[in-house]
């Protein structure tokens, strides 16, 4: 299961958060592309393979994202909450965002993807 959501946000120049396009993937580790990702023998980190697979989605989507001058952002959650080693614009955001609306957002982020596992949970 992957889920894709693009979109173009508008802001001020002055706080950071100017125009640019944002790519939210979610991804289930339990999809049929997750286990084809492997480490070497010696490593055994689940956390380590799961980057991994994470890095590569991300790979994918920047190799083939639509063309637009505006600036780029990528973000991979798993579902379980895993982001991707090169998501930077959380940073940013916390950065710029009051703590309550940071917050808010983070809070509101945990819930979709928690409403995304309860979906795929199967006994």
């Amino acid at each position: 299961m992957r889920k894709r959501f693009m979109g173009q946000t508008l802001g001020s120049q002055a706080t950071g958060l100017a125009n640019a396009e944002y790519d939210l993937t979610v991804v289930s580790l339990a999809s049929k592309e997750a286990p084809s990702t492997s480490l070497p023998e010696q490593d055994h980190n689940p956390s380590l393979l799961v980057n991994k697979y994470l890095d590569s989605v991300a790979d994918h989507k920047v190799r083939h994202r639509p063309t637009s001058n505006l600036p780029f952002h990528l973000i991979v959650l798993s579902l379980g909450g895993m982001m991707n080693g090169s998501t930077k614009v959380f940073a940013s955001w916390k950065r710029v965002m009051t703590h309550g609306t940071y917050n808010l957002m983070l809070q509101r982020l945990s819930h979709c993807l928690l409403q995304a596992r309860v979906r795929r949970f199967e006994l």
